[in-house]
């Protein structure tokens, strides 16, 4: 009799599922990304649900992404086109930031504007935001990006790539903004010119939105938790999230200003409206970034926002 209760038990306890893994998510070193490593500081992220992967640059985050490494990813909206362009489906589950000011073109200290970088190297990271910044910046000045080098220059390598003198100017974002800022480098152009063109977003693999929707709703859940607690309490919330950014509090707070958080609210119009609100907005960049080879095609953005709003 016990022998078989042991083995009922046995089947019983093999019926079971296991738990789904987290939900890995990838990001880059960038303060619109850090209330989520707030969240996890504070408690209000669960390593069960979601795990934070932090990568070197967004580069690294789209191959994680691309082959499976990570579920859900931090990337700029230019970047989840190029997903969408290579056949991979993802939903935008969170906006974290509008960028006005943190991505910017920085030159040496004897390039003064934009148009004398006419036939000078500049440094870039090898994905969509890059060029579509450093285009943006040269058609103010009347160039092209047939007008200088690019020197494919992944993010972590940006400070030192300026320093030793291999670029002429770089493409860059906070935090290295601010470090190169104080060493000397010369603001040419950022992104407070461009409202509304740069947009950071979470994106999530579609099927895995589909079949963990409580990961995903936990994901939100811990970043508007985050907001509040900076609102709440800025100070102490600068001073715990400044340290992994290679910042002071200070300069983060700085670095901050040149980003536009949307409030809860403000996401829900923007995601799941209908039609969301960052539609049209994506359509035109899309276009922009197709008619200027950056895509091999236009993509249509809208099934992006099909899925999860707010919580």
């Amino acid at each position: 009799m016990w022998g078989r209760l042991l083995v009922v038990a046995l089947a019983a306890a093999g019926c079971e599922r296991p738990a789904p893994a987290p939900l890995r998510v990838g990001t880059d070193v960038f303060p619109g990304y850090e209330p989520l490593y707030l969240a996890r500081q504070r408690g209000l992220l669960d390593g069960a649900q979601v795990r934070l992967v932090e990568y070197g640059s967004g580069t690294h985050v789209l191959r994680a992404f691309r082959n499976g490494t990570v579920e859900a990813a931090a990337l700029t909206l230019d970047e989840v086109f190029l997903l969408l362009d290579s056949g991979l489906d993802a939903e935008v589950v969170l906006v974290t930031d509008f960028s006005e000011g943190a991505d910017v073109v920085l030159g040496r200290p004897d390039v003064a504007t934009l148009a004398e970088l006419k036939g000078k190297r500049v440094g870039v990271e090898d994905t969509a935001l890059g060029a579509f910044v450093l285009a943006r910046a040269l058609e103010s000045a009347g160039l092209s990006l047939a007008d200088v080098q690019p020197v494919h220059t992944q993010a972590s390598e940006h400070e030192a790539a300026f320093a030793a003198g291999k670029v002429d100017a770089v493409v860059t974002f906070e935090p290295v903004r601010t470090r190169l800022l104080e060493k000397g480098a010369r603001p040419l152009f950022d992104s407070s010119r461009l409202p509304g063109e740069i947009v950071d977003v979470v994106v999530v693999r579609r099927d895995v939105a589909r079949s963990q929707p409580e990961r995903v709703r936990h994901l939100q859940r811990a970043w508007y938790g985050a907001l509040a607690l900076i609102a709440a309490a800025p100070d102490e919330a600068l001073a715990q999230m400044a340290p992994r950014l290679g910042l002071s509090p200070d300069e983060l707070r700085l670095a901050r200003a040149g980003l536009r958080v949307p409030t809860e609210a403000e996401a829900r119009q923007l995601l799941a409206a209908r039609p969301p609100e960052l539609l049209a907005p994506a359509r035109r960049l899309s276009a922009f970034l197709a008619s200027h080879a950056l895509l091999r095609h236009e993509v249509d953005p809208a099934p992006c926002f099909e899925g999860s709003a707010p919580p």
